[in-house]
C-alpha cells in the first residue's frame, strides 16, 4: 500500500507538471444495473439530449493562451445543439494556485508582473466553493437547460448536484439536466478518474485545496463525456502498468479538452452505457476513442504514414489495454481506438483556437497562434 501512494504522488505530480491546470493539455452490490446500449443510430439521427432551453457552461481552469470564452461557447455544441448559451463565470483557479506560494513564500509576486500565471490565484476548491452556488443562482434565474461543465467546471458541477439534491427549491427533475466533459472527479461505467482512485472520499487534496467528494444520488439526468485514456478522467486501475500510466499522461495532453469538441458519430454504440439511480435519474457515460492511442498520435502530427501508425497501435495496444480492467472480458470492453471514426484531437479543437487566434490548423501553428496572442495582448 505504501508503495502504492508513493507511485500514486509520484505520478500526480507528473500529471500535474503536464497540464498546469485542469482543463488543459496539448461497483458495489449496491450499484444499479447497466442499461447495455440499444442498437445503432438510425440515419435520421438520435434524439436531442439534455434539457431544451438554456446552456449553463462553465469551463476549465483561466491559463494563458488559450480562448477560454470560445471554448465555452464550443463544448458539447454538436452533442447539445439549439441551447441558448451563457456562460457562467467562476474563479476558474489553476491547479497551482496557493500551492507554490506556500511553498515558496513570495513567490506569488511574479503574478504582478505576468498576470494571469495563477501561482497565487484562487485554488480549485475555491473555485468550486464559488461557482456552485453562482451556478445555482444562474439556473434560477434562467429558467429550464442543461448545465455544462468541461473539466474543473465538472467538479463545479458536482457540488451543485449535490447542494441540489435534497433541496425543496430545487428546479424539478424535467426542468434541468447535466453533462460534464473530462470529469476530474468522474466515477464512469467504464472506469474512474485519477482522483476518486487515489483519494479517498473526504479526503483534501494538497495541491487543490479540494475535498473528494461522495457520489451523489442526483434526481437529474447526467450525461459523462469521457476520452478514451485521458488521465484525468479514465486513469488506468492497474497504476503498476507504467505503459498505461505513461499512455494516460499523454492522453491528458491530447484528449482531455478536445472531447469538448467531439461529436456523436465519433462513438461506437458498445461506448454508450445508461444507469439509472434509485430517484430514477439516469446517468450516461459516452466513452470517445481518438483515432489513435495517445503515445502514436504525436507522430501523426510528424508526419508519420496512416498504415504506420495503426501498425503501432496494434503492438502497443495490448499492453496499454492490460492496465484497464474494464478490457478483461472482449465481449464487454470498450473501443478505445479507432483509426475511422475516432477523433484527432487538433483538428476537433483548431475551429475554436482559429476563431480566436486565427493562423492554420495544424498542432504547432495553434500553439504559436496562442503564444503570439499572448504576447500582443498581455493580461
Amino acid at each position: 500500500m505504501a508503495v502504492r501512494r508513493q507511485f500514486a504522488s509520484v505520478t500526480a505530480l507528473l500529471t500535474i507538471g503536464a497540464t498546469g491546470c485542469f482543463g488543459l493539455g496539448i461497483a458495489s452490490a449496491d450499484e444499479p444495473p447497466i442499461v447495455p446500449p440499444g442498437p445503432a443510430t438510425p440515419a435520421d439521427g438520435p434524439p436531442p439530449l439534455g434539457t431544451p432551453g438554456r446552456a449553463y457552461a462553465l469551463g476549465g481552469a483561466h491559463v494563458l493562451g488559450i480562448p477560454y470564452d470560445e471554448y465555452i461557447m464550443r463544448t458539447g455544441a454538436d452533442w447539445f445543439p439549439g441551447l441558448d448559451r451563457q456562460i457562467v463565470d467562476y474563479p476558474a483557479g489553476q491547479v497551482q494556485g496557493h500551492t507554490l506560494e506556500r511553498l515558496f513564500p513570495g513567490i506569488g509576486r511574479l503574478d504582478d508582473s505576468f498576470p494571469g500565471l495563477g501561482i497565487d490565484g484562487p485554488s480549485v476548491g475555491e473555485s468550486v466553493d464559488v461557482g456552485a452556488p453562482d451556478t445555482i443562482s444562474a439556473i434560477r434565474e434562467g429558467g429550464p437547460g442543461t448545465a455544462i461543465g468541461l473539466s474543473e467546471g465538472a467538479m463545479v458541477l458536482n457540488d451543485v448536484q449535490a447542494r441540489l439534491a435534497y433541496d425543496p427549491a430545487a428546479p424539478p427533475p424535467d426542468q434541468l439536466s447535466f453533462a460534464t466533459y473530462g470529469d476530474p472527479v468522474a466515477r464512469h461505467a467504464f472506469g474512474e478518474s485519477f482522483l476518486t482512485q487515489n483519494f479517498p472520499v473526504g479526503s483534501v487534496v494538497p495541491s487543490l485545496d479540494y475535498r473528494i467528494p461522495p457520489p451523489v444520488e442526483s434526481q437529474y439526468d447526467t450525461y459523462q463525456f469521457v476520452s478514451a485514456y485521458d488521465s484525468i478522467a479514465d486513469w488506468p486501475d492497474r497504476p503498476d502498468n507504467w505503459l498505461s500510466v505513461a499512455n494516460a499522461i499523454v492522453g491528458l495532453a491530447t484528449g482531455h479538452t478536445a472531447v469538448a469538441f467531439t461529436a456523436p458519430s465519433m462513438v461506437p454504440p458498445q461506448n454508450i452505457r445508461t444507469t439509472v439511480n434509485s430517484r430514477g435519474a439516469t446517468t450516461t457515460t459516452f466513452m470517445i476513442p481518438e483515432e489513435h492511442l495517445p503515445l502514436v498520435l504525436p507522430f501523426k502530427y510528424l508526419g508519420v504514414p496512416k498504415e504506420t501508425l495503426i501498425e503501432l497501435d496494434a503492438v502497443l495496444k495490448p499492453y496499454v489495454d492490460a492496465g484497464y480492467s474494464r478490457n478483461d472480458d472482449p465481449l464487454t470492453a470498450p473501443i478505445t481506438v479507432d483509426p475511422v471514426n475516432g477523433y484527432d484531437p487538433a483538428a476537433v479543437t483548431a475551429p475554436a483556437t482559429q476563431a480566436a487566434f486565427g493562423g492554420a490548423a495544424d498542432p504547432v501553428s495553434q500553439l504559436l497562434s496562442g503564444l503570439q496572442y499572448v504576447l500582443n495582448n498581455p493580461p
